[in-house]
């Protein structure tokens, strides 16, 4: 189990070139071959703001439309909520377009998930390209429902479900819990460590208006814990 020491903090540079710069080589050279037209970058905010505008800027695309959902922590439970939907205005319900989802940190792949779901209920003749900074090994297939194709800069076992040894296999480093360079550790720790709400300004206000989504039993991750 993974300890609040055991957070290492990505400098610009490494995740410049450790994760977005791979990133984008792959989603390149899957455009070029296969003369794909990306129609607009979809952020999943707010994990996949940078590395979306990143992206959007080097694949030369200049419609940004994120979309946010985000995990809110109670006593026994978490909600994912949808906070904020892609914006309708820019294109026909019907039309035939491609989106770029692009996420951060993908763990278990849910709010990526979810917000290609979304994506595909407002726009049903849309196709997905999924791009994840990271992405935990075990979970790399989730979104292959909905996507064309997915792509990552990196592999992480942020799950914590691999072994030592196949860590090593695929280039992770089993000591580490990698955090990007950009992020609050304070914050990463209190939700995914403690399991617990960090205490935003506007929260209260925000899940009041947002979108459930799914409601997950944090006493299956308490009991796997203690295993």
């Amino acid at each position: 189990m993974a300890k609040r020491e055991d957070i290492y903090q990505l400098g610009w540079d490494e995740y410049l070139k450790k994760e977005l710069d791979v990133l984008l080589d792959k989603v390149q050279t899957y455009v070029k071959k296969n003369n794909v037209k990306i129609d607009a970058v979809v952020p999943l905010l707010r994990g996949g703001n940078i590395s979306g505008t990143y992206l959007a800027y080097k694949l030369n695309i200049l419609r940004i439309t994120p979309v946010q959902y985000k995990y809110f922590f109670k006593e026994e439970v978490c909600d994912l909520l949808q906070i904020q939907k892609a914006n309708e205005d820019l294109f026909d319900k019907d039309a035939e377009v491609t989106f770029l989802l692009v996420e951060g940190n993908h763990c278990y792949g849910t709010a990526a998930t979810y917000a290609a779901k979304g994506l595909k209920e407002q726009f049903p003749n849309c196709k997905i390209i999924y791009a994840a900074s990271n992405m935990d090994y075990n979970y790399k297939d989730v979104i292959d429902e909905y996507a064309e194709a997915c792509f990552y800069g990196r592999f992480n076992n942020d799950c914590e479900e691999l072994s030592k040894e196949k860590c090593i296999e695929l280039g992770i480093d089993p000591g580490k819990v990698i955090i990007f360079p950009r992020e609050n550790a304070d914050e990463e720790w209190t939700a995914f460590g403690e399991l617990k709400q960090f205490p935003f300004k506007d929260g209260k206000e925000t899940a009041e208006k947002a979108k459930l989504c799914e409601t997950i039993d944090l006493n299956e991750f308490r009991e796997e814990e203690k295993v």
